[in-house]
């Protein structure tokens, strides 16, 4: 690796500059994120990047390309979370916002460790120093004395200026508005509630330490400074690699040739060989081979990191990778039919969607693995691996995957067969997101086409309705969270769409419980 170049960060912004613009991004997210997060969640990453932003100007540096694109990216997954309902679309929208905050510091304390590292040790390594640094928050500010007494300085007006404010405030807020009813009814004059005063305190402090840290990280900290060994504490040889990999080779070729069994001789063959009928032997397994992917990917990239020099030992290991992986892209394909017999006897749910799509962005970054690290050409593994990543999460965002459970199970209903028993359940239909409460109240308040005693969907009609109206129902929490002053902060798209749905049927659904 090159030698680290100390010109990459020619200036640093001062301790003050960076515990201010950190004191207005904790305010912010106490402001914008302390009740419940929506629409404030964009908000303060904008705010946020503006506070990045005018660090870099304030020592004289401008932000690269690659770190713009990271705090853009940042945005835009923030406002996913807006955007959708679902609680495991979100979550992994804020893993993929920390995950590009991280990306624009790397970016910005040293870009060749960054999206476009040589190695993906560089990568984990240089990720290490800005989880330390945000982990450090303030405290090595206190490193830099002469500076910290600069901070003292400049906060200790602005401070003393915020408290001779608030108390005016409070003092002569009370009297004149027990003076004036007319007054009264125009001002409010927050109360003092020492615990409410803790927990603002708390998340203010909690958000100041960690943007504090962030901002160290990206134009203090010298990422690559110290940079990834270049060997591991031990290596693997030709004996080692064959080994590892062979079994490997040999375990998944005897795991496909079963699967072959299955996939040709149908239920016949599953009853012979393991007494399960085809729904229960679909139920199974399925989870276990998702392991099993993530499993073998990270053996392949540790058994590649850690093996000794060779062209001729490189060789090997590509040989007999190449093998696994095409194995593993047929168990994949296994666990993906083994789905679709899943679907097709119990219908679909959010997690077995989301893991399948997980194992096809597997699948995927296996096939980029084989052309890039197995060819002696890992430095776009990094990002291509990144990048497909975050287009598989844009993706999901733009579906909805609740609303695509939802019409998967709807369209398994509509043309029932033997084994589908039930046709449908409502009231998981019920429990999904709010992208999927028009298509729940749809089914909900369709006539059933039998009597309740032949139609099992219309036994469970009355507990989906119960749910859908307890969620977002015109007496639901979400309803009286609307309410609130300055409910926009925890505005959600999917949440509002389901609201103005649920509400607007509310007398049809109680209907449904008195049918």
């Amino acid at each position: 690796m090159t030698p680290y170049n100390p010109v990459a960060n020619p200036v640093r912004p001062a301790p003050h500059m960076m515990l201010r613009h950190a004191l207005l991004a904790g305010v912010a997210a106490d402001l914008l994120l302390r009740d419940q997060a929506g629409l404030g969640l964009p908000i303060w990453i904008a705010i946020l990047s503006l506070a990045m932003i005018s660090l870099a100007r304030s020592a004289g540096r401008f932000l690269s390309a690659q770190a713009a694109g990271w705090l853009l990216i940042a945005l835009l997954y923030a406002a996913g979370f807006a955007w959708r309902d679902s609680e495991t679309l979100q979550f992994l929208d804020v893993v993929a916002v920390i995950g590009a905050l991280g990306m624009t510091a790397l970016s910005l304390s040293d870009p060749r460790v960054a999206l476009f590292a040589k190695r993906l040790r560089d990568t984990v390594w240089g990720s290490g120093a800005v989880l330390v640094s945000v982990a450090a928050g303030l405290i090595p500010l206190r490193l830099f004395a002469r500076e910290w007494r600069g901070a003292r300085r400049g906060l200790g007006p602005a401070v003393r200026a915020a408290g001779i404010v608030a108390m005016m405030l409070v003092v002569f807020g009370s009297l004149l508005r027990g003076a004036d009813p007319i007054f009264a009814s125009l001002v409010v004059v927050p109360g003092f509630d020492p615990d409410a005063v803790v927990g603002h305190l708390m998340v203010a402090g909690f958000f100041t330490w960690i943007v504090c840290g962030w901002s160290r990280s990206a134009l203090v900290v010298e990422a690559g400074k110290y940079p990834a060994p270049d060997r591991f504490p031990w290596s693997l040889g030709t004996l080692e690699i064959t080994a590892a990999l062979g079994t490997l080779v040999v375990l998944f070729t005897a795991f496909v040739a079963a699967q072959l069994g299955w996939f040709f001789g149908g239920e016949r063959f599953l009853r012979e060989r393991t007494g399960l009928t085809a729904a229960e032997y679909a139920r199974g397994g399925f989870f276990q081979m998702v392991w099993v992917a993530i499993l073998v990917l990270a053996v392949l990239l540790a058994t590649r990191a850690m093996l000794r020099p060779g062209r001729a030992l490189a060789w090997r290991h590509t040989a007999l990778s190449l093998p696994v992986v095409a194995l593993l892209g047929a168990i994949i394909l296994s666990a993906a039919l083994r789905m679709q017999l899943y679907v097709r006897y119990f219908g679909l749910t959010t997690d077995r969607l989301y893991t399948l799509v997980f194992m096809g962005w597997l699948g995927v970054v296996l096939v980029w693995f084989a052309g890039t690290v197995l060819r002696g050409w890992g430095r776009p593994f990094v990002a291509g691996a990144i990048g497909s990543g975050l287009i598989t999460l844009a993706a999901l965002n733009l579906a909805a995957p609740d609303a695509i459970v939802a019409r998967v199970n709807l369209d398994r209903a509509a043309r029932p067969s033997i084994e589908a028993k039930p046709p449908l359940d409502l009231v998981h239909l019920a429990s999904l997101s709010g992208e999927a409460a028009e298509l729940a109240v749809a089914a909900i308040l369709r006539e059933p086409e039998r009597p309740p005693a032949e139609n099992p969907a219309a036994g469970n009609r009355c507990a989906a309705a119960k749910r859908l109206l307890a969620r977002w129902g015109p007496l639901s929490p979400s309803v009286t969270r609307a309410r609130w002053d300055a409910s926009w902060r925890s505005w959600n798209g999917g949440e509002a769409k389901a609201v103005r749905i649920v509400t607007a049927h509310a007398a049809q659904l109680l209907a449904a419980c008195r049918s």
